[in-house]
Formats: C-alpha cells, structure tokens, sequence
C-alpha cells in the first residue's frame, strides 16, 4: 500500500498543476476576447479578433454554441491563401474570405469536426466565420464589402507586429 502512494500522489499532483495550468492560460480557448462591431453589407455584427498565430490556431474551436450575429474575424498581416478546417469545432460554421480592400472573394460552408480544407482561391487578408448559412440567411453575397472600422485594421497590424 505504501508503494502505491509513493508513485499515486506524485502521477495526481503533476494531473493538477498541468489542469491548473491550463485554466490559468487559457488552453482551452474559454477567455473573453476582444470583440469589435463591423459591418458586413450593411449587417451590423460583433466579431471576436483572432490576429496572433495562437488565436488563428484555436480560433473558434471546443465552443458548443455561437450566438446569431456574432463571429470571429481572422486578421493576417499579408495578404496570403488561406486554408481553414473544422477540426475541435462543434458548431456548423460558414466563412468568408475577404481581401485587403475588404472585397469578400469566397463563401464556404464548413461541416463540425470535419479536416476537410477550405482554401481561399485568391490571396486574403482576413476571413470572417459565422453560423453556418448566415451569409445566405443576409443575402451576403461575394462581391459584397465588409466594413471595419481603423482601429480592427490598426489593432490587426499592431498586435502581428506591422507597427
């Protein structure tokens, strides 16, 4: 019996400090983040800003709920392809690819769970994710302009290091 405590309490104590690591910063992506108000053609909606290569990678993963609109918008420091997939992401999203001039190039249906990529056709500097259908719901079409105000864009440079 005192064996098993020798290696059972050090295997529960390593659980708990990776566990309380964890809460502490934040790898479950459960934090409140900076949220803006754009406006996609002429929808006003709330948006969650993913500009760091952390907050691209966890974008909207392990959340079981979005609410209608609200959304993260992906904000990249060059206009580049992107690829998105759904891997971790429980709720059925959409996303938008939109270029520097905030011209949306490309709609996508994404399915939850799925590690089928979405790329960008053209070079993109942000993309917006919404509830699955949303754009369709708000006639967005490509072709349509989301407006965001400076400080999205100066938030965006600043924060992936252009300033």
């Amino acid at each position: 019996m005192n064996r098993t405590l020798k290696y059972f309490f050090p295997a529960v104590l390593s659980v708990c400090i990776i566990v309380y690591h964890c809460i502490k910063n934040d790898c479950y992506g459960n934090h409140e983040k900076k949220t803006e108000q754009i406006t996609v053609s002429g929808t006003d909606i709330e948006v969650e800003l993913a500009v760091t290569p952390e907050e691209h990678m966890a974008g909207l993963m392990y959340r079981n709920t979005l609410e209608d609109n609200k959304g993260m918008l992906f904000i990249f420091p060059d206009e580049e392809r992107l690829s998105f997939w759904m891997k971790n992401t429980y709720v059925p999203l959409s996303v938008a690819f939109i270029d520097r001039d905030g011209r949306i190039t490309q709609i996508e249906t994404m399915k939850p769970r799925s590690l089928d990529l979405h790329n960008s056709r053209e070079k993109v500097r942000y993309a917006l994710e919404m509830k699955s259908n949303w754009f369709e719901i708000h006639n967005v079409r490509e072709g349509d302009v989301v407006k965001m105000p400076p400080r999205v864009i100066a938030n965006g440079e600043s924060r992936n290091g252009k300033n």
